[in-house]
């Protein structure tokens, strides 16, 4: 067979404007992203619907919390009574904290005795279909203990209705039978079964096991501070805002209700106990002064009968007022040194107890008075009412502050005293002046003035005490009515956790964030090639073409995928690749392709085949040349004889033309095998033969295709590039990693790889990346944007109408 030199119709036009596809600056694929998300789309509504499901589970399972509400408010002192309370030195009382208030109603104490009142340490549970229900006024029974109330720490128990009066009482494994309202003793404490029900309305739960679940009273009371708050309205006003949280909104409703009732009671019994102790001691007082007066009357009165007078000679009348209003003053000068010895006896020689300070006109001493009665009434408050101890720290705090202010008092009683004998001494000396003055007075009116000596001051005391006894009361009422409910307690109808739509929506975001969280995971994790991005984000080298995948029966020799005959859509896009290559310069005019991949089973030999078949169509004469010499396979698959190949030429065991043959396929297309597969491939492509072998082939073809190993796993095919004009680099769907494409784009970068194309393999749908591709209209849009008409070739393999005639039918 005789070969003549081709005629080399592929452009090797250096200017010409290669394909070139610019390197992207992101490998995450939006669009592949979207079609996962499509393709998963049953995965997420399952997702969704299980997350429904478990919201709607949880939103069972879950105790709904009620809110209650309600409202005291506390009116602040005013200034209606000033004049008079300015006056009370006894019951006058401090101004209203609004702040001590919210903590009085937080305490501990106050909130121990509602505990104790509603019974609260002791719950009631029935079972239920996903958790246990609490009963609250429905409940059919109640547990009561005895005076001496529960010992233990937690108790639980069942009780069971078994006939008219009698309850199974299970403990553990032991069951007793008791009647009801009997005593049953255990080591926690001595309690009894009641019925809770109208027995002419049975309760529906009767019949039911009741769990009794019992807690110390501490931590039932620290459960509820927990869930308590009371705050200011809005820090302008004197509202208090009252707070509860329960899963039982009617047992919160009781709560609140029974802690406003005892805050009110415990405030009105201190106000009535430190009134009452005032009013006493007025009243004593007050008939004091008033048998004092009534002895004095009935002595003028006797003398005055005794004698017969009426009236006394105007003349001594000056003398005598005079005289009188030096002894009133020295009488109101002794009134006030008895008040003073009467109030240091009364700091020194008694215990703690209310007192007065009658007649003492100092503002130091009266403040001190105020404070000390004060303290007095908080003593008796913390020993009586609230029953503290000895050693309780708040009563030691409470007589530490009495016994300070006690000596702060001597203190001033000492300075007053001084100031009064000063005083006393003076008013004494001014009353013998007069004294003098009136010894011709006669001794009847003598006898009469001196009887009724201190009557006024005596007098305006007891005036004094009345008006306070008035003041008390008046005090007494204010204090009483400082506060009120602005609210009563009432509570919301729905809950406030679980919000049931904060749920669903919580339970929608997470159904469907889970599922694209993780096909976002798995999409960020792909290591194959899957569509063009993937390469683009990876490397600036070119691709020329994109061939789709196609089913292995549908190929002629296990390889051909082109028929002369039938226009296909893979036969389309090796046209296509074929249009692609008039547009790259080879170089150095070489009309050498070389193709290689990553690794066995990419298409290499597919493409070399369907390529050269192609080429031999549009009239070039084409040789494909089989130099993977370690796994030879093209002469199996086209039949071909595996005598005289390229391994036997390079040896120098065969001629160029016994290696070249026909491929039976195309009158243009030849093939070159590879001959019987030699011990050394990696050196025998070494060998000068080779270069001559190549060169010989491109003076009797147009095109010549070198099939060369993979570049994964030798370095044949680097050896083979060198002599090329064009390396063409298959990449397959799914099978190419990304790390594969990296290093053929760093062999490019280093020099190892010249001129440089890649062929995307294998492309079709892949299901589990959510990817689908239609390389005709990627295409199509190519080779309008390049002008072409389809039209490339002439000869055999005439367009019939065109390139896009095809695709439009």
């Amino acid at each position: 067979m005789e070969f003549k030199p081709a005629v080399n119709t592929i452009n090797t036009n250096v200017g010409a404007p290669p394909v070139v596809i610019k390197k992207t600056t992101s490998s995450f694929d939006v669009k592949r992203y979207l079609g996962m998300v499509l393709g998963a789309w049953y995965w997420i509504i399952l997702s969704l619907i299980i997350a429904l499901a478990i919201g709607y589970i949880y939103l069972q399972v879950t105790k709904p919390i009620y809110e209650v509400k309600s409202a005291l408010v506390v009116t602040e002192d005013d200034n209606t009574n000033s004049d008079i309370l300015d006056k009370l030195n006894i019951v006058k009382k401090a101004p209203v904290n609004f702040f001590n208030e919210i903590n009085a109603l937080k305490s501990e104490d106050l909130i121990t005795q509602a505990v104790d009142s509603l019974n609260l340490n002791v719950t009631y549970f029935i079972k239920g279909k996903l958790r246990d229900i609490e009963l609250y006024n429905e409940s059919p029974i109640r547990i009561v203990f005895d005076s001496s109330g529960y010992k233990g720490d937690h108790t639980e128990m069942f009780v069971k209705y078994t006939s008219d009066g009698h309850f199974d009482l299970r403990e553990g494994s032991k069951t007793v039978d008791v009647p009801y309202d009997s005593w049953i003793t255990r080591s926690f404490g001595r309690f009894k079964i009641l019925y809770a029900y109208d027995p002419s309305n049975p309760n529906k739960y009767l019949t039911k096991e009741i769990d009794v679940r019992v807690k110390d009273p501490e931590y039932t009371v620290r459960d509820i501070q927990s869930n308590f708050r009371v705050t200011s309205a809005d820090g302008r006003t004197s509202v208090m805002d009252l707070t509860y949280r329960d899963n039982i909104p009617e047992r919160g409703i009781d709560l609140l209700n029974t802690l406003v009732r005892i805050y009110y009671r415990n405030k009105f019994k201190n106000i009535d106990l430190s009134a009452q102790k005032t009013r006493d001691f007025i009243n004593d007082h007050k008939k004091d002064l008033m048998n004092n007066l009534n002895a004095v009357d009935s002595s003028v009165e006797h003398i005055k009968e005794q004698n017969g007078v009426v009236d006394l000679p105007g003349q001594t009348n000056t003398y005598m007022a005079e005289k009188n209003e030096t002894e009133k003053n020295i009488d109101k000068l002794l009134n006030r040194r008895r008040a003073l010895i009467n109030l240091r006896y009364l700091l020194l020689n008694s215990r703690y107890q209310i007192i007065v300070a009658l007649d003492i006109d100092d503002n130091i001493l009266q403040g001190l008075v105020i404070q000390y009665n004060t303290l007095v009434q908080k003593l008796e408050t913390q020993e009586k009412v609230q029953e503290l101890g000895a050693s309780n720290p708040f009563l030691i705090e409470t007589i530490v502050e009495l016994e300070a202010l006690k000596r702060r008092m001597l203190d001033v009683l000492n300075r007053l005293s001084g100031s009064l004998e000063s005083d006393l001494q003076v008013a004494t000396k001014s009353n013998a002046d007069y004294n003098d003055k009136i010894k011709s007075v006669p001794g009847i009116d003598r006898s009469i003035t001196q009887i009724r000596r201190g009557y006024d001051v005596t007098q305006d005391m007891y005036l004094f005490l009345f008006k306070k006894g008035i003041e008390n009361d008046i005090a007494v009422y204010n204090e009483a009515n400082k506060s009120k409910v602005l609210i009563a307690p009432y509570a919301g109808s729905q809950p406030v956790f679980p919000l049931r739509n904060n749920i669903y929506l919580l339970a929608l975001l997470v159904g469907l964030l889970i599922p694209l969280l993780l096909l976002l995971i798995r999409q960020l994790l792909i290591r194959k090639i899957v569509n063009e991005s993937d390469i683009k984000a990876i490397t600036e080298i070119p691709i020329i073409g994109v061939i789709s995948k196609i089913d292995p029966d549908k190929l002629r020799y296990n390889y051909i995928a082109i028929s002369s005959s039938v226009r296909t859509g893979i036969s389309e896009q090796f046209r296509m690749l074929r249009t692609n290559l008039e547009f790259i310069p080879f170089t150095e005019g070489r009309k050498v392709i070389s193709v290689t991949s990553s690794e066995s089973g990419e298409g290499k030999t597919f493409i070399s085949l369907n390529l050269g078949f192609i080429l031999a169509l549009g009239t070039k004469r084409v040789v494909v040349v089989e130099f993977d010499l370690r796994k030879p396979k093209m002469s199996e698959f086209l039949k071909i004889k595996d005598t005289n190949g390229v391994s036997d030429y390079l040896m120098g065991k065969a001629e160029l033309k016994d290696v070249i043959k026909p491929s039976g396929i195309n009158s243009n297309l030849y093939i070159a095998n590879c001959g019987q597969a030699p011990q050394n491939p990696g050196d025998l492509l070494a060998y000068p033969s080779t270069a001559k072998l190549i060169e010989e082939l491109q003076e009797m073809f147009d095109i010549v295709i070198l099939d060369t190993p993979p570049l994964g796993l030798v370095s044949d095919a680097l050896i083979l590039s060198r002599h090329a004009g064009l390396n063409l680099f298959v990449i397959r769907q799914a099978v190419t990693t990304k790390k594969q494409v990296r290093d053929f784009d760093e062999m490019y970068k280093d020099g190892k790889i010249h001129n440089p194309a890649i062929v995307f393999n294998g492309v079709g749908y892949l299901k589990q990346y959510g990817y689908y591709y239609n390389p005709n209209r990627e295409y199509e849009h190519k080779l309008a944007e390049y002008g072409t008409s389809g039209t490339t070739t002439t000869g055999n393999d005439s367009n019939k109408g065109g390139f896009f005639s095809f695709f439009k039918r």
